[in-house]
């Protein structure tokens, strides 16, 4: 009797874990809610509406990080999806970067790293708190405002259809993840 209660307790606990680690747990807004609206300057100072994006694409992946002027591993993860840019476009995404950086930042890390798709600077982090990922851990003066890693898959209706997000900081969802969400959106 005690070992079948020990036996359900793991796999609670197991099932937690599995689905907190890649569809995010309470951070961030859920799977079904209207996407917020945003207009935010790209990598070259030009204004990129969500309504522009979603009535131009099926599906749009806003992809919330840290930094890509401090963090090593936003910037490993940005030259990641930068690489597999072509199998994401395949696939009917268009792939939108998220973070508190400016304009100039961003700029700067994309000519560098000849990034081919959006980087957006929310200065002030108002998406990013409207996205519901807001770190309010962070203490450091210089990350106040950075979102917890998450990436929505936002339908053409504006809603959104998947959510993938990581514990740790320092995992990110991998493309394959990515385009397995996307696939389900079909």
């Amino acid at each position: 009797m005690k070992l079948t209660h020990f036996i359900r307790a793991e796999l609670l606990v197991l099932t937690f874990f599995l689905t907190s680690s890649l569809q995010g747990g309470d951070i961030g807004l859920m799977v079904g809610e209207t996407a917020p609206e945003f207009q935010l300057k790209n990598q070259t100072g030009k204004e990129i509406a969500l309504a522009d994006l979603t009535t131009q694409h099926e599906k749009v992946a806003l992809v919330f990080y840290r930094s890509a002027g401090w963090c090593p591993i936003c910037k490993r993860q940005l030259i990641g999806l930068q690489e597999d840019l072509e199998s994401i476009e395949k696939a009917g995404i268009r792939l939108v970067a998220i973070s508190y950086d400016s304009v100039e930042t961003l700029d700067r890390f994309s000519k560098k790293q000849n990034i081919g798709y959006t980087l957006l600077s929310d200065p002030g982090s108002k998406t990013i708190d409207a996205y519901k990922v807001r770190n309010e851990q962070v203490r450091n003066e210089r990350a106040v405002g950075i979102p917890h890693p998450t990436i929505f898959l936002v339908d053409n209706n504006g809603v959104i259809a998947k959510k993938l997000r990581e514990e740790s900081y320092r995992d990110r969802p991998t493309v394959e993840q990515i385009l397995a969400a996307a696939k389900g959106m079909d």
